[in-house]
């Protein structure tokens, strides 16, 4: 009888640990692939090793330390998040735009961040983008494997030019190598502070941004085994009780 009770006092201990009464799950850790794309997501290189900072870092910080969740990041370039996203070797991506395409391995969780407007800066001396249709024959950049909508999907004309990252784009319109560039707007006046100053100049032609959301990967054990509803549900609930709106506002408040 002793020998029964003590058993059940070990498996009763166990199930708590394993995290198998109350609403939370188990602690565990994920892997959330990040580029570096100020404000959104900063990767601050040190001595020791890189600080993780921004917009969406901060979102899902705060929604996994309420699920007592643990993040690993990894940072790769844009493209190659979506393609480790897409294969299961990172569960988390922070900020992809919502296509059909991306549908098929990435799951959005029901809370969107905000839309970012996006920009054109052009050479200092070349003439004003007013409409989609100024940058006919341009050499437009673009980082590769982002989504700009679909203004662009429907304007053949323009000549893309794919880098891995702004700041090789922007380095590339100041040395004339591209002729325009495209950008989230938050992002370009980051960028322009921490590597400028350019020989560059910003357009009037302001695109509406679509949603950015945090995603996981549907290779993921978390999705697979339903875990991240609870992560979810702290996103939801980081949204409508101010938190998406506070954090924004600590990197949003900037000059243009």
């Amino acid at each position: 009888m002793r020998r029964l009770k003590a058993w059940s006092l070990v498996f009763t201990a166990f199930l708590l640990g394993a995290g198998w009464f109350g609403n939370e799950v188990a602690a565990r850790t994920l892997i959330v692939a990040i580029n570096d794309a100020p404000p959104y997501r900063i990767v601050t290189e040190t001595t020791d090793e890189p600080v993780y900072s921004g917009i969406y870092v901060d979102v899902v910080r705060e929604a996994a330390r309420r699920a007592g969740i643990d993040l690993v990041f990894q940072v790769v370039p844009f493209k190659r998040a979506l393609f480790l996203m897409e294969s299961g070797q990172a569960d988390l991506m922070l900020g992809p735009n919502r296509t059909e395409d991306r549908l098929q391995y990435m799951y959005y969780f029901g809370a969107a961040l905000p839309s970012e407007p996006k920009v054109i800066y052009t050479g200092a001396l070349d003439a004003n983008v007013i409409e989609i249709e100024d940058l006919e024959h341009k050499l437009t950049g673009v980082l590769r494997g982002a989504s700009y909508g679909w203004q662009f999907s429907e304007a053949p004309y323009i000549r893309f030019v794919e880098a891995a990252d702004y700041e090789t784009l922007f380095r590339m319109l100041d040395l004339g190598r591209i002729d325009a560039l495209i950008a989230p707007e938050l992002l370009a006046i980051a960028h322009i502070r921490k590597f400028g100053p350019f020989r560059i100049k910003r357009s009037d032609l302001l695109l509406q941004g679509k949603p950015s959301f945090i995603a996981i990967s549907r290779q993921s054990d978390f999705f697979t085994d339903g875990s991240f509803t609870v992560l979810e549900k702290h996103l939801i609930d980081m949204r409508q009780d101010g938190t998406f709106e506070e954090i924004y506002g600590r990197y949003a408040n900037t000059d243009s």
